[in-house]
């Protein structure tokens, strides 16, 4: 028992070393502007996967709370299973060959004009992508504040702000704050003028919440639901037409989740290595990269069934509309300028 416990304790000691040794070695060595999309890769596929998954759910999620976002979802009328998992599929793979490929690589740019081309089919006002875009700057970042072994470094946040910044600055979008807390003050503003409840955001958001809990047993959803609008702040639930739930609900999802995800991480499992980063595309494949934009290119795992590309996908036929057009990269100077040398993810050596 004793030399049980004694193995416990040197296993504990050996991971936290080892999350010291990236934090304060990798991780503080590597510049939040010049690095911002290797660290940004390193803090939402390696350090914090999971929470960063859910959080960027989330962030989508809490847009359907505005109406004049919602009502132009709504008037798709596509709410099948199959629909809002493709819409979701696109979504996902849009951002993430935004974000691991540069904005103005060559995949990152067709993902960019084929966003572009999407949004520009509709009447978007220019707060509303601002408020979108604050939502992927900060609520990864409070996911892993709340339920994390520990939370973002200075550098990991600016390096996120950055990355999505620079995206923003590629989307058109105007008027975008130069700092975080900037971004928290829009968004906070924003949020008590304009997320208010309205019939198209329950439409919306029932559809999407019956895909996201859609691998749930079907015996266990009607609890999954509660457990999921515990982690809704009170105006998103309100927005949303949902139920707020008794404080020792949240309370004890709030525990079981630190438990769960922050503490055992910090204390019984070491850093994840780079290769098991939860990348969902493949980034940088050679012969594919050549092909430009009629590479295909295969995800790495599907998320949910059935699945809207099992046959591999076109960036610029991702996502509604005629399939192949794109739109415009807006220009104007990003903060972390793309070199091709860097976004090899080969030369970025994290073990």
């Amino acid at each position: 028992m004793i030399l049980l416990l004694a193995l416990l304790f040197l296993w504990v000691g050996v991971c936290n070393l080892l999350r010291r040794h990236r934090r304060f070695g990798q991780i503080s060595s590597m510049d939040p502007v010049r690095d911002a999309l290797p660290l940004a890769k390193i803090t939402l596929y390696v350090e914090f996967p999971l929470l960063s998954k859910k959080a960027l759910e989330f962030a989508l999620f809490k847009t359907f709370a505005i109406p004049s976002i919602s009502k132009l979802l709504a008037a798709t009328h596509q709410f099948s299973p199959a629909a809002v998992n493709k819409r979701y599929d696109d979504t996902d793979i849009l951002l993430q060959e935004m974000i691991l490929n540069h904005v103005d690589s060559s995949r990152g740019s067709v993902a960019l004009r084929r966003l572009n081309f999407i949004h520009g089919r509709y009447n978007i006002s220019n707060q509303d992508f601002l408020y979108t875009l604050s939502t992927f700057i900060l609520e990864p970042k409070r996911f892993a504040s709340k339920f994390g072994y520990r939370e973002w470094t200075e550098k990991e946040t600016m390096a996120n702000f950055v990355v999505w910044r620079d995206i923003g600055t590629r989307m058109g979008i105007r008027d975008i704050p130069d700092t975080v807390e900037g971004v928290e003050m829009f968004s906070q503003q924003y949020e008590a003028q304009k997320m208010v409840y309205s019939d198209s955001n329950r439409e919306v958001g029932d559809a999407t919440l019956d895909l996201l809990l859609s691998t749930v047993p079907a015996c266990l959803r009607p609890v999954g639901r509660r457990i999921v609008y515990c982690l809704f702040e009170d105006r998103l639930l309100d927005a949303m037409g949902y139920p707020r739930q008794p404080y020792w609900l949240i309370w004890m999802v709030e525990v079981v989740l630190l438990l769960c995800v922050g503490s055992f991480v910090k204390w019984f499992l070491p850093p994840r290595p780079r290769r098991w980063s939860t990348e969902r595309i493949s980034v940088n494949e050679g012969a594919e990269e050549k092909e430009g934009e009629k590479a295909v290119h295969k995800l790495r795992y599907s998320e949910y069934k059935p699945e809207s590309y099992r046959n591999g996908y076109r960036i610029d036929k991702v996502g509604s509309g005629k399939p192949g057009e794109l739109g415009v990269a807006f220009g104007g100077d990003l903060s972390c300028p793309f070199f091709p040398s860097s976004s090899n993810p080969k030369k970025q050596k994290i073990r």
